[in-house]
């Protein structure tokens, strides 16, 4: 984000990158003396929630049990998923929800006993086992294929922040207040803050009716009464629409400037430049976050192209992805793969042949430079040689 974000500024502004500030060892990450009313230096961060999430506490319940369980049947605990329940409790009058899973949880002989019992038995693949105690409440299941680790938990609990201070966006912002102190008075002090996975930026006014944990909006407002020197903290979230029926819908950057107490930026126009410069999202911050875990982008990858098909009369066109097809002929791909990819059902290509429809022309047609595929473009006609006599 800091590159992409450096970039976008730099076609939207004029843009110096790791200015020296004067009478300062400390170096910002931009500096622009157009991009606002009056120029300032910029530092850019980004947040995630995996210190709210639990994922560590579950992560590490997790392969406990999964080693366990292959220690009693081999290979037993690949393919087990892990349904994590949360419990909640009023402290000095507020109430708290947390996932249900002690950070220094221990498999107990009891439990032990109970893993081994039900991986051994012959109802495993189809019965759920739920360990149970102070320490935690799991449900397990034996899912038909292996599970990656690090992937096999699930938990409904949302990320929650019940502290102003204490949360991964307060202490992101808190870094950059520092990187900025000396940057001299009459310049902008300006923080962003960018969505690498973080619900409390991508729903940042998003908080319980009773009060009781914090938003992104309250978290970054916090910081801007408590650093009155900051004059501005924009969060940058790629989000999917705002007709409240996103699915389907393109995903978009939305900039959200927040103002502190000297309200010195009059005018944020160029942040819409700066939004229409930044390369297209094609995920949301959380599914790039997960994504990226599971090394989805590495080169040897493919990502493909939907499949579409245009029917007319003794003509079909079909549209399919080109690294898909290369993928099969290398053989990365099996047959079955191919075809699951490609038709999701039936083979089209045994179909149309069965009717009579033969290739007549191929092309490939550039899906453009955001894309890591092109269409391979094949058109069928009837052809009397493969054609049925009616």
């Amino acid at each position: 984000m800091e590159l992409g974000l450096l970039w976008s500024m730099k076609h939207a502004a004029t843009l110096q990158v790791d200015p020296v500030i004067p009478d300062s060892t400390r170096v910002p990450e931009a500096f622009s003396p157009d991009l606002f009313d009056i120029p300032g230096y910029i530092e850019v961060t980004t947040v995630a929630d995996n210190k709210l999430s639990g994922e560590q506490r579950m992560q590490r319940a997790a392969q406990q049990i999964v080693t366990h369980a292959n220690t009693c049947r081999s290979k037993s605990g690949d393919n087990l998923y892990f349904m994590f329940a949360e419990k909640s409790y009023w402290e000095d009058r507020r109430f708290y929800r947390e996932h249900h899973v002690a950070s220094n949880f221990e498999l107990d002989d009891q439990m032990k006993v109970q893993i081994g019992a039900w991986v051994t038995s012959p109802d495993f693949s189809s019965t759920r086992l739920r360990l149970e105690s102070e320490a935690i409440c799991v449900t397990i299941e034996r899912k038909a294929y292996k599970q990656k680790a690090g992937f096999n938990f699930f938990s409904p609990l949302p990320p929650l922040a019940y502290d102003i201070e204490d949360n991964p966006l307060y202490s992101a912002l808190r870094a950059k207040v520092e990187q900025l102190a000396g940057v001299p008075d009459d310049m902008l002090r300006v923080i962003f803050v960018a969505d690498g996975g973080s619900r409390l930026l991508r729903r940042l006014s998003d908080r319980d009716h009773l009060g009781q944990h914090k938003s992104g909006a309250d978290i970054i407002n916090h910081v801007l009464r408590k650093y009155p020197e900051i004059d501005m903290v924009c969060a940058f979230s790629p989000q999917r629409g705002n007709s409240g029926h996103p699915v389907g819908e393109p995903v978009r950057w939305k900039p959200t400037a927040f103002h502190g107490a000297r309200e010195r930026v009059r005018s944020v126009d160029n942040l819409q430049k700066l939004c229409a410069a930044l390369p297209r999202p094609r995920f949301e911050g959380y599914q790039a976050r997960s994504l990226q875990k599971q090394a989805a982008f590495r080169p040897g990858r493919g990502w493909y192209l939907g499949t579409s098909m245009t029917l007319g009369k003794d003509k079909i066109t079909m549209r399919m992805s080109a690294r898909l097809l290369q993928e099969y002929l290398a053989g990365n791909l099996t047959r079955e793969q191919f075809e699951k990819k490609l038709f999701s059902e039936e083979n089209l290509f045994k179909r149309w042949l069965d009717m009579g429809y033969t290739i007549r022309n191929t092309r490939v047609e550039s899906a453009g430079v955001d894309e890591d595929d092109d269409h391979l473009v094949l058109e069928f006609e009837r052809d009397p040689a493969a054609a049925p006599l009616v």
